[in-house]
């Protein structure tokens, strides 16, 4: 999609340099890559060794946003730290992946095939992650969701607050 492309990954790169809070999700995590000089493999499920992480063609909503696999992060990184645990259950229903990371993209978690699915900016002024899994979905039950989306709320009102001055 070119023109979302054409707003999306400007985008990203000017919250980036700002410093200004985001959160990526699914294709918006692809884009971040993208924006930051990375690539993507079309289809992951194509790769040897890889699983299908593509949404599941039939069933229930909640079958096609049911939680599938794992993912694991860094011990002691930027998400460990944020939801309080080195490995989650999530869902997964995307068909692209990381090829390779930007310059600055680091892979903070992978799913058990590999799949990068969480990542930050290196030295980046502000708060700003991106996940290939969809934390969206039934994020107020979801005890992976509520820490990032807290820490991303969070992170939001207080870049809000330091640029409206004293109340």
């Amino acid at each position: 999609d070119e023109k979302r492309d054409g707003l999306a990954l400007p985008l990203i790169r000017a919250l980036v340099t700002r410093g200004q809070p985001y959160l990526a999700i699914c294709r918006g995590f692809q884009e971040m890559n993208v924006a930051m000089g990375g690539s993507l493999h079309p289809e992951i499920r194509d790769l040897p060794g890889r699983d299908n992480h593509r949404m599941p063609p039939d069933g229930t909503l909640e079958e096609k946003f049911a939680l599938r696999h794992d993912v694991r992060f860094t011990p002691g990184g930027v998400f460990a730290r944020m939801l309080g645990a080195e490995v989650v259950r999530t869902n997964t229903l995307h068909g692209q992946g990381i090829k390779e990371p930007g310059p600055r993209v680091v892979i903070d978690g992978h799913a058990p095939d590999g799949t990068p699915e969480a990542i930050y900016i290196k030295d980046s002024k502000g708060f700003g992650v991106g996940v290939q899994w969809h934390p969206e979905y039934s994020a107020a039950q979801d005890p992976v969701s509520r820490p990032l989306f807290s820490a991303f709320g969070a992170a939001a009102y207080e870049w809000r607050a330091a640029r409206s001055g004293p109340a």
